[in-house]
């Protein structure tokens, strides 16, 4: 019994792992798509996640990237949050004296504030931006996320290829020619790395499979204890009267 009741609490705990609210894992600012063509226009999604238990997210910055001259940026309107665009006068139109003079000037970053995304909780953010640059390149969006316990987490490494994924990652778009996207292979899907969860998981499935043999094993091993054994002199009795009647 006490054996059986050991097995029964490792399977409650295994359950109790598997059945655990997921946390986020890996959770970064992310921008999508994370291809575009160059010289061409595109609506992209800052997807921000709030990876704090007991704080949430108030104040979102995008940084534009210097090497891109940006000069249209519309934004999707996000219920409960105030955005507010900052641009740079390019070089050389100054004095231009041109009518328009949003193309004469750079985006240089947007800030969203005045809502809040809650723990477990993410917030799309979208901005149609353009012209992109003629020159194939990357463009890195660097992101500042601010909490309301005053927390600033700088999400501004910028990923190399061939190097392992920085901590705080900024989120990138790749611009390319339409010809090399339409020529690209299909990339190969990427196998998930397991995270904290995942391995608590997987050792959660782990301990279930091991409790339950384990149980199987006790309840097995308790079921013979139990069985009566025949007694085995009829059968001797029966084979001597057998030779004897021979």
């Amino acid at each position: 019994m006490k054996l059986i009741r050991a097995v029964a609490a490792m399977l409650v705990a295994g359950v109790a792992v598997l059945l655990a609210p997921a946390l986020p894992a890996w959770a970064h600012v992310t921008v999508s798509p994370s291809v575009a063509t160059t010289g061409g226009y595109g609506t992209f999604a800052f997807k921000v996640p709030n990876e704090h238990a007991d704080a949430k997210t108030t104040r979102v910055e995008v940084v534009f990237p210097e090497n891109a001259q940006l000069t249209s940026a519309s934004l999707r309107p996000v219920l409960g949050w105030t955005a507010t665009v900052a641009t740079r006068q390019l070089p050389n139109t100054a004095s231009a004296g041109s009518d328009d003079e949003a193309a004469n000037k750079a985006v240089t970053g947007i800030v969203w504030e005045g809502g809040a995304i809650k723990p477990g909780e993410f917030q799309l953010f979208e901005v149609s931006l353009g012209p992109l640059p003629t020159t194939p390149g990357q463009l890195v969006f660097k992101a500042l996320q601010t909490y309301s316990d005053g927390e600033v987490v700088r999400w501004i490494d910028v990923p190399e290829a061939g190097a392992p994924r920085p901590e705080h990652p900024a989120p990138v778009i790749d611009v390319k020619p339409a010809d090399a996207q339409a020529n690209a292979p299909a990339a190969a899907p990427l196998t998930p790395t397991p995270t904290g969860d995942g391995v608590a998981r997987l050792l959660g499935w782990a301990g279930l499979a091991l409790g339950a043999l384990a149980l199987l094993t006790a309840v097995a091993t308790g079921l013979r204890r139990r069985t009566p054994v025949p007694a085995s002199a009829p059968l001797a009795e029966a084979d001597t009267a057998g030779r004897l009647s021979r």
